[in-house]
């Protein structure tokens, strides 16, 4: 074979230079700067959309519970014979048990519930509608509360 085809450098002693055999320690550093500033300004990022998330779950889970009291309030309304004596709108504890297997709600707890109206208006079903409607709510989970006021859903972390 003729020597001018090959094109390899020869060491003066008589080894073949290897120079681009790989990346060098200081471009190897360069990128591992480069990723690393990268890491720094995307993590914060992932965690607030994390927590926004979570976040959201809990809202949606409240509003289950939600859904599921006023169910429970319903019957209790649809129920109710339109006198003072047998009028109760209060939550017992196995009603909220009741409305968390109903929504399906694990780790949650019932805190707080408001009504639109406290006192009954008068005799008969018609006057007394918001004894029994729900306007607010408190719901305690292992790492937020969720508040439920004046229509609004408030979630604290």
């Amino acid at each position: 074979m003729d020597k001018q085809f090959l094109h390899k450098k020869e060491n003066s002693d008589g080894l073949q230079a290897n120079r681009n055999a790989g990346f060098t320690l200081v471009e190897m550093i360069v990128v591992m700067v480069i990723l690393t500033v990268l890491a720094a300004i995307l993590i914060p990022g992932l965690l607030g959309w994390i927590d926004e998330a979570k976040g959201k779950q809990y809202v949606l889970s409240a509003r289950s519970i939600y859904m599921s009291a006023q169910a429970i309030e319903s019957e209790k309304y649809a129920a109710w014979d339109g006198t003072m004596a047998n009028a109760n709108h209060n939550l017992s504890e196995s009603d909220k048990e009741r409305i968390l297997r109903m929504a399906d709600a694990d780790g949650a707890i019932i805190t707080n519930v408001e009504f639109e109206s406290d006192t009954l208006g008068g005799e008969g079903a018609s006057s007394n509608h918001g004894y029994f409607t729900i306007t607010g709510m408190t719901v305690q989970y292992e790492s937020a509360t969720v508040t439920l006021s004046d229509g609004i859903w408030t979630v604290i972390q």
